[in-house]
């Protein structure tokens, strides 16, 4: 268990010193949020649908993997998702872009594990203003059709199309139970009745929260485990390959060394404190024929390791009615002319005709129709109609 893990699932003297900033924190989120819905303070709408992804405790929770799924969902049928983060707590930064070849000081571990994770598949864009933030995401890349904010539980001031509340129900009571800086929960679990959707990292068969009949609850379950090397995540290897290895395993996470167990894998551990930013130095292990991490820490070697070095990957399954609400409630939005009419070529960039009628999105200057099916406008050129010549636009 490391430091954090610690801190959280206690209660002691110290944590109780701090529970009246604890409500202090959340009176000042309630009347913040009481402050928008009087119209004294503004949210913005942005011109494209947002969805936010959030973990309502401190901590992944899953939440990257779902994000990850999430952008392969929308990119399957069509859509051209963006991504916008903070990205770290420390960033008060102007909005920038973030890839795999990003320094790591400047972004963040967090944005650079999911562009590693995404493969570069669609923006990314981090600042200390997720409005600006956005704005600045869209000017660049006016071609994204729905954006994902991957964190901003209680950022009230940026307008969302939908809610989803990753919940890791192996963590027993949500630590301690309190709120922060006490506890580890972000906002009250009341905060749980009001998303669109809340989904359980299923790591384990206990169920901890009751969201109750209104909010819909779906499940993500651990799938496929393999190993991926980090700088070539392309080339893969099965579990059994690595059994007969000379594997060192540099970790923060008990739960990380006790998969490793169950999956039958001997190693020899190293302990490494949480956050810790990794230098080449630490890595030297001259009889490893494998050096093995987690993937938010093995992000941070990307500019000094070699081919040893390998992640754990491991797919997730979560429940299909998750992406039907989500196209569901996708689909009102596109029902709106307006957004159609902002939409643009994916490979021109320039703007789109709506023929409502033939029930397409027209551009001239490439002569490609985008069909919208089942009200969800398909922006992949694959998927595009050629217009011949004869045909007038």
């Amino acid at each position: 268990m490391n430091w954090s893990e610690l801190y959280w699932h206690r209660v002691t003297p110290f944590h109780v010193l701090l529970w009246p900033l604890s409500l202090l924190f959340i009176m000042v989120l309630a009347f913040k949020r009481l402050l928008f819905r009087l119209g004294i303070l503004r949210s913005v709408r942005l011109p494209v649908p947002i969805i936010f992804v959030d973990s309502i405790t401190v901590g992944d929770a899953g939440k990257t993997s779902l994000v990850i799924w999430l952008i392969n969902a929308l990119k399957a049928f069509g859509l051209r998702p963006g991504i916008i983060s903070r990205g770290y707590s420390e960033n008060y930064g102007s909005p920038i872009p973030v890839t795999i070849s990003s320094k790591l000081k400047v972004v963040g571990n967090r944005a650079l594990l999911i562009a590693y994770q995404s493969k570069d598949i669609c923006p990314i864009w981090i600042g200390h203003d997720r409005v600006k933030v956005a704005q600045a995401l869209l000017a660049a890349h006016p071609e994204c059709n729905v954006l994902i904010c991957e964190d901003g539980l209680q950022d009230v001031r940026l307008q969302r199309d939908l809610e989803i509340v990753v919940v890791d129900n192996s963590k027993q009571n949500f630590g301690n139970g309190l709120i922060l800086p006490a506890g580890p929960l972000r906002d009250s679990l009341s905060r749980l009745n009001k998303v669109t959707a809340v989904v359980m990292n299923q790591k384990s068969s206990r169920s901890l929260v009751n969201t109750g009949s209104h909010v819909k609850t779906f499940y993500m379950r651990p799938g496929n485990v393999y190993f991926t090397n980090l700088l070539n995540p392309d080339y893969r290897s099965t579990i059994s390959v690595f059994r007969d290895k000379s594997i060192h395993v540099i970790t923060d996470s008990q739960d990380f060394l006790d998969q490793l167990k169950y999956l039958k894998i001997n190693v020899r551990s190293h302990s490494a404190i949480n956050h810790y930013q990794f230098t080449k130095e630490d890595l030297q292990f001259p009889d490893a024929e494998i050096i093995l991490m987690k993937a938010e820490d093995a992000v941070k070697c990307l500019s000094f390791a070699n081919k040893k070095f390998w992640v754990l990957h491991e797919e997730i399954v979560v429940d299909i009615g998750l992406r039907e609400t989500i196209l569901k409630k996708l689909r009102e939005q596109f029902m709106d002319p307006k957004l159609l009419d902002i939409l643009v070529c994916p490979l021109c960039k320039g703007p789109l005709t709506y023929k409502k009628n033939e029930k397409e999105l027209i551009c001239k200057a490439d002569r490609l129709a985008f069909p919208i099916r089942d009200g969800i406008p398909v922006m992949l050129e694959e998927e595009a109609r050629i217009l011949p010549a004869e045909e007038e636009i």
